[in-house]
């Protein structure tokens, strides 16, 4: 079972979110409708492209992470819609450090790296982790720091 109380969480735990294949039909799908880009929608227009061929938005990485953290925490008994899970006022430092190319599969992970005490909301803390996507030998291809507000204990 996931920590419940902002108390509960650990600086430096870590939770391994699951992977993701992608393939050049759901990247096509994906674009088409958040991000048409010629080098995201077009296998033969990309070849031309900065990239060299077909890439997946860097948005569709992105949700890939919401998607898995989310069946995460689920499998956990901690679907993130009780009480002590709070709002994300945002992130911080969003990197997409290498293109998505059809057939990359994607490991997803989230580390804590900072909780800060919020003196102006007594009854929340701010939790920050660093969230990334690595490939299966491990080079980054995308990352930033999350931030997500959680109960405190009474």
């Amino acid at each position: 079972m996931s920590p419940q109380y902002f108390e509960d969480i650990e600086i430096g735990s870590k939770r391994n979110a699951g992977s993701h294949t992608f393939t050049a039909d759901e990247i096509i799908r994906f674009a088409k409708k958040y991000d048409p880009q010629p080098f995201h929608i077009d296998a033969e227009a990309a070849k031309t492209g900065p990239f060299g061929g077909l890439v997946a938005s860097g948005w569709h990485t992105v949700s890939m992470w919401m998607k898995l953290t989310l069946e995460s925490r689920q499998l956990d008994g901690n679907p993130g819609s009780t009480v002590r899970a709070g709002v994300s006022p945002g992130f911080e430092d969003l990197r997409w450090l290498r293109p998505v190319r059809p057939g990359t599969t994607l490991f997803y992970t989230s580390e804590v790296v900072e909780k800060v005490v919020l003196k102006s909301r007594p009854e929340w803390g701010l939790v920050k982790s660093r969230n990334e996507a690595r490939d299966g030998s491990g080079e980054l291809f995308m990352s930033f720091i999350g931030k997500g507000f959680v109960a405190r204990r009474s």
